[in-house]
């Protein structure tokens, strides 16, 4: 039998799609050379869903509300358990509710607190409430910054804080971000978020959501001086403290960081759509969300969510991921989030990979000084 020939316009979309795939992937790669320069000490927060309620649009099937645990204060400025090898072993406070996930730690500033924050790896840059920052009377240094959210900017101020620490382990002073935002700061709510920038100070950080722990291999490590963009995975190994289990799920992860920010992605795959899309690994992520302009062709639903990012409310349609992978790791079919990330998209940030797929294993790992994005068993 002679074989059909390739449709010249099918051969031609895939070769678009390859081509728009490369171009983000491009982008991503030069946002330290190119974003940075742009938003100066590069406060690029991605979207961070910190609340979701129901829609009440007509024609619409509601989802569920949901409502997260916060960490209790009984521990007070400690808690955290010095392991034997030099690692901390921190108290976290890990939460699902519905398709949506969450993860807290106690954070201490200035002989005050515990506050609780949101581990949050998709924020480059830690930030906190203004309220707070007033309640501590922090100090104003430099000028303002531009923060890009999801379909939103806004300027923040940076503040410095000098004493501060988490659940007991000391972290170093540094400025970080004062902005007023909604679902932050009040009654029950977050008073912040822990950034990138000071987990990867650390080198790697393990999540292990059952036991609601977060490992650490050591003290903190100096803060970056220049601006970078690292392509995982490199031949370094996982911190042993946080290899126990022998993870063999590893995936890349491409870093890029600088003076005061640090930001992790890992290509993923959609099915029946060619090429990767380049996702943040996104702890702060209630729910995982893509890009509304990507040529996903993913099977659209009947619901929408209420969201609140770091700078903006909206309601967004709720789709299906299909079947999806993270490098050779298959992910379950999901409800997750499409909107229009603007300005994200044009610096090659195509969307969140949240805590509700990151927590559908036993552990994750990542390692920042080695690329890795590495995965536990998975839950049943």
């Amino acid at each position: 039998m002679t074989p059909t020939p390739p449709n010249p316009l099918d051969v031609r979309s895939a070769l678009a799609k390859k081509l728009a795939q490369q171009e983000r992937r491009r982008r991503w790669l030069q946002r330290s050379g190119v974003v940075v320069g742009v938003v100066a000490v590069a406060v690029i927060l991605p979207v961070t869903i910190l609340a979701v309620v129901n829609s009440k649009s007509p024609g619409l099937r509601r989802l569920p509300g949901v409502q997260f645990a916060v960490p209790s204060d009984t521990a007070g400025c400690g808690g955290a358990v010095a392991l034997e090898d030099g690692a901390f072993q921190v108290p976290i406070t890990f939460s699902r509710s519905g398709g949506s996930a969450r993860m807290y730690v106690n954070i201490c500033m200035d002989g005050q607190g515990p506050f609780p924050f949101v581990v949050d790896t998709g924020s480059a840059t830690t930030t906190i409430d203004s309220s707070l920052a007033r309640r501590l009377d922090l100090p104003k240094v430099g000028n303002p910054q531009r923060d890009i959210g999801a379909g939103c900017t806004l300027r923040v101020e940076l503040e410095e804080l000098t004493s501060w620490s988490m659940a007991g382990v000391p972290l170093e002073g540094q400025a970080i971000a004062v902005r007023p935002s909604p679902g932050v700061g009040e009654n029950g709510e977050p008073y912040g978020l822990l950034g990138a920038d000071v987990l990867s100070r650390f080198g790697a950080v393990r999540f292990d959501f059952g036991a609601q722990t977060m490992t650490l291999p050591g003290v903190e490590g100096p803060a970056p001086r220049t601006k970078r963009t690292l392509n995982g995975p490199l031949p370094t190994p996982i911190p042993p403290a946080l290899a126990s289990g022998a993870p063999n799920k590893i995936v890349e992860l491409d870093e890029s960081e600088g003076p005061g920010f640090t930001l992790v992605a890992t290509p993923v795959q959609f099915v029946d759509t060619y090429g990767t899309v380049e996702l943040v690994v996104d702890t702060g992520s209630t729910r995982s969300i893509v890009d509304a302009s990507l040529l996903l062709n993913l099977a659209k639903t009947d619901f929408t969510e209420r969201v609140v990012t770091v700078c903006a409310q909206a309601t967004v349609p709720v789709v299906e991921s299909g079947r999806w992978s993270v490098g050779t790791v298959q992910l379950p079919p999901s409800m997750i989030l499409s909107s229009n990330l603007a300005a994200l998209e044009r610096n090659g940030v195509s969307g969140t990979l949240g805590l509700d797929e990151l927590s559908r294993f036993q552990y994750a790992i990542i390692d920042f000084t080695g690329g890795e994005l590495a995965f536990g068993p998975r839950i049943p």
